[in-house]
């Protein structure tokens, strides 16, 4: 495990995350559900954290954006729910170095179109996984690629309820520096601060470019 302390080090020096784990499953080929990896490839799922650790990254992230009730229900896995998130954890921390810290990963479950799917049963799902993976002592939780902003703040106060652990909680926006609901970046990334988020961000979907032109406007923390 790591034996340095997440806040420490972000006082002391910049930390780089490590990419897309599914951007680079894609790229070898697999077309199953990324996430099922964890129990029948997990030599494969540790070959891209290790390339990861070995490319300058500090934090790696658990192969478990999907790994809810919703998304895994789609390969007839929704019983595997608590398997595929510890594994991912275990996996990840066998390859980690002294330095490496491992942040459990737990994307959306609404996208860009908003779904049918209620408050309720996305805290439901989310409650599941969340205890999944810190059965197995992350280093911390990473929430990605919410578009709905309720959404992420739904499962932002669950996390923080239920942790102490750091938590990384990064936005996805509709155009730049705006979220769908039309809220500015700005005021996004405070409201998830106040909620009790370490790091607040924005990943996916726009690109490099307007990514740093969003960045440009949002507000820089005290």
């Amino acid at each position: 495990g790591c034996f340095m302390n997440f806040h420490d080090e972000l006082q002391k020096r910049i930390l780089i995350g490590e990419g897309a784990m599914g951007t680079l499953l894609y790229t070898t080929g697999v077309d199953t559900c990324f996430e099922e990896l964890n129990i029948i490839n997990p030599e494969l799922v540790k070959d891209i954290h290790r390339a990861y650790i070995r490319a300058g990254a500090d934090i790696i992230q658990t192969n478990t954006y999907g790994a809810n009730h919703f998304k895994l229900k789609r390969y007839g896995l929704e019983n595997q729910v608590s398997t595929i998130n510890r594994k991912a954890v275990k996996i990840a921390k066998e390859v980690a170095t002294d330095n490496t810290f491992v942040f459990g990963t737990i994307g959306a479950t609404r996208g860009l179109r908003n779904s049918d799917i209620s408050l309720e049963e996305i805290q439901r799902a989310f409650r599941e996984q969340l205890f999944s993976l810190l059965i197995e002592n992350p280093d911390g939780i990473l929430l990605e690629t919410y578009y709905d902003f309720e959404e992420i703040e739904t499962v932002l106060k669950i996390t923080r309820q239920e942790t102490s652990l750091p938590i990384i909680a990064n936005i996805s926006l509709q155009e730049v520096a705006y979220l769908q609901n039309g809220m500015h970046l700005n005021e996004a990334l405070k409201r998830l601060e106040q909620l009790g988020a370490d790091v607040v961000g924005m990943n996916c979907r726009l690109g490099p470019h307007h990514t740093i032109r969003s960045l440009e406007e949002a507000y820089l923390p005290s």
